[in-house]
């Protein structure tokens, strides 16, 4: 017993981990319950069911018990409405409900269709009955070949127009339009992209399905009314149903919009078919189905049942803007005037905005004579239109009024824009303000100038003047100090050789030898103070120059070492020269030095000078003590400072002398 239980209990877990074969779905609620997803993974589909609707070559249309669906024909010769099929197939997505492909049928009877669910436009909308055989019941709104073999049908239901695709020719035999049917066929609709019902339509196999529940009235029965009157309250009123109204043309646009007057009031009427030789002041009979607009009734799907010849033109009633607005004047023609605050350009005409007081107006006109400008005074003649509205409790009052023009001749202009429009007089204060900015910038660059050649004239004036003064000094030098010199120097040669004291001979030989030394300053000086050039000068050859005063042979030997250095302003480069002379000069009479090293050096933001000596140095401290009779260093100083360089001195006791000069560049 115990092993019969146990393998009995293996038989059970082996079976439980064999793969099961997928479930097969048995009804169209089971295809349609699937989502997108799950559908998408065929499952496998065996059902029986009935064909509602057939599309070759594409696709059939099948019903069960359940709900509707359908599947792919692939190539196969299609069934008919009726067949009772046997379908197997895999599901896929579908447009909007999932659906049956590489799907196999097999014929099994045939039947009469079934009767289709009643179904109002809501149950259509929301899905509920669709790919399902459905009954609709409303009134024809109107009936057109859609295209060769095909038909389409507008079906008022209540509120809303249901569009109705029947597989067949026009059929004028049948008067459907105005008459109460009800339709049998298969609900269908518009898919957009998110898998969404856009809008449902009905598709309908033949005229056959159609019923007449109440045929329509012939034309000549059809009781005429007033504008007033439609609708209004009316407790034996026909609804749903045409009407006819007879009237004189206002005007007409595109050859199917017409505006209608009779004596209460007027009213819009679209026509169903195009009316080419209509012209306004014709007086007209039209029958049509009257609806709401936004303010008031309109006539749709409407036809001329008659019409006489031309009469007088219509006469527009002359209104304010604001008894424009108080709702009597909708689709009626008017005249009325503003100002222009708005103008531009749409693909229905001119669109303009007219001002008064605090009402604006919308105006579409077809392209003007003359070009419109804001700011332009202007009457019009148009039908005018409320196009939006506002509640006021129980009542309804405009909120956006319009007129629309018939032609351009229904525009006039009453008065010119004035000369200073807005646009103008921001375009004339920026030019102002673009030439203020010119003048002030050119006004700048000129005080700038002015400033510069100020500079100029002034620099040259000054150069003049010290260049008159250098001449002056110079030849009061040459005339008076240089001769002088000259003739001491001749007084102490005679009296060097007329003596014969050796001890006073020496003397004089000494006393001539620093009479000669001095002339070579004074002649050094003269030739400086001559110098005029005004060019930038190169400081190298100017220190080269020092060399060539000195006498060969004779002192200690000086070594230079020049870097390579920009051509400096005369100025800059004689105190230069003066500063280095100077430090030669000292270097010569107080170091009892035998090497004398000048050397130039060029960084970034400057340049240095560095002359030194191997000679007996001295105190540093002495600089800041000032010794009676010893001004070089001082003028040193004083010249670094006419520069803004800095100079220092590295000296002590028998260890030489260095003085450094850090200029920075001009």
């Amino acid at each position: 017993m115990s092993g019969h239980f146990a393998s009995t209990w293996i038989i059970l877990v082996l079976s439980s981990l064999a793969p099961s074969e997928a479930r097969e779905l048995k009804t169209a609620r089971e295809v349609r319950s699937l989502s997108a997803k799950a559908a998408e993974k065929g499952e496998p589909v065996a059902i029986e069911g009935q064909v509602i609707f057939s599309d070759p070559p594409n696709t059939v249309f099948l019903q069960d018990e359940t709900a509707g669906t359908f599947f792919r024909l692939q190539g196969k010769q299609p069934p008919a409405p009726g067949d009772i099929l046997s379908v197997r197939g895999v599901t896929f997505p579908g447009l909007y409900l999932p659906g049956i492909e590489e799907a196999t049928f097999e014929q099994i009877s045939s039947e009469n269709l079934p009767p289709g669910i009643p179904a109002t436009y809501e149950d259509l909308q929301d899905g509920r009955y669709h790919y399902q055989r459905v009954r609709v019941q409303g009134i024809v709104r109107s009936v057109r070949a859609e295209e060769e073999g095909v038909s389409l049908v507008v079906l008022s239901m209540g509120s809303s127009l249901l569009r109705i695709r029947v597989e067949a020719p026009e059929n004028p035999e049948v008067a459907l339009v105005d008459s109460q049917v009800a339709i049998s066929g298969l609900a269908a609709g518009l898919i957009n992209d998110r898998r969404q019902l856009v809008s449902p339509y009905l598709r309908v196999r033949n005229w056959e399905e159609f019923e007449f529940v109440e045929t329509a009235p012939p034309l000549e029965q059809i009781e005429p009314v007033s504008t007033t009157e439609l609708l209004t309250f009316d407790s034996e009123t026909r609804g749903g149903h045409r009407v006819r109204i007879a009237g004189q043309v206002l005007g007409i646009f595109q050859n199917r919009e017409m505006y209608l007057r009779d004596e209460d009031s007027s009213l819009y009427v679209a026509l169903e078919e195009p009316a080419p030789s209509l012209v306004s002041g014709q007086f007209v009979e039209v029958v049509g189905f009257p609806e709401m607009a936004e303010f008031r009734p309109r006539l749709s799907n409407a036809e001329i049942v008659a019409e006489s010849e031309m009469a007088q033109p219509p006469q527009p009633q002359l209104v304010s803007l604001e008894e424009l607005y108080d709702g009597t004047w909708d689709g009626n023609l008017v005249a009325t005037e503003g100002i222009v605050s708005e103008a531009f350009a749409t693909d229905r005409g001119i669109r303009l905005t007219l001002r008064e007081g605090n009402r604006n107006l919308r105006v579409i006109t077809p392209d003007p004579k003359e070009s419109i400008d804001r700011g332009m005074r202007i009457q019009v003649v148009g039908i005018c239109r409320v196009e939006q509205t506002r509640s006021e409790q129980y009542r309804a009052a405009p909120e956006l009024v319009s007129i629309r023009l018939r032609s351009p001749a229904d525009l006039a202009i009453l008065r010119k824009a004035p000369w200073w429009t807005p646009r103008r007089l921001t375009m004339t204060l920026i030019a102002m303000l673009l030439f203020s900015g010119l003048a002030i910038l050119w006004i700048t660059i000129l005080r700038r100038q002015v400033s510069r050649q100020t500079l100029a004239l002034r620099s040259k004036i000054e150069k003049e003047a010290v260049l008159e003064e250098r001449q002056r000094i110079a030849r009061e030098f040459h005339d008076t100090l240089e001769q002088d010199l000259a003739g001491l120097t001749l007084r102490l040669d005679a009296a060097t050789t007329q003596t014969e004291d050796e001890k006073l001979s020496g003397f004089l030989q000494g006393s001539r030898h620093l009479v000669t030394r001095i002339q070579t300053e004074t002649r050094n000086l003269v030739s400086d103070l001559r110098d005029a050039r005004g060019d930038n000068t190169e400081l190298n050859e100017t220190i080269e120059s020092l060399l060539e005063e000195q006498p060969k042979g004779i002192g200690p030997r000086i070594q230079l070492d020049l870097d390579t250095l920009p051509p400096l302003p005369p100025r800059t480069a004689h105190h230069l020269k003066m500063m280095t002379r100077e430090a030669v000069t000292n270097a010569l009479k107080h170091a009892d030095a035998s090497h004398i090293l000048i050397q130039t050096r060029q960084a970034t933001d400057h340049f240095e000078i560095l002359v030194r000596d191997d000679g007996r140095g001295f105190d540093a401290g002495e600089l800041d003590r000032r010794n009676p009779g010893h001004f070089g260093c001082m003028g040193i100083r004083e010249r670094a400072r006419k520069l803004n360089a800095e100079v220092s001195w590295n000296t002590a006791p028998g260890e030489g002398t260095s003085m450094l000069v850090r200029i920075p560049y001009p």
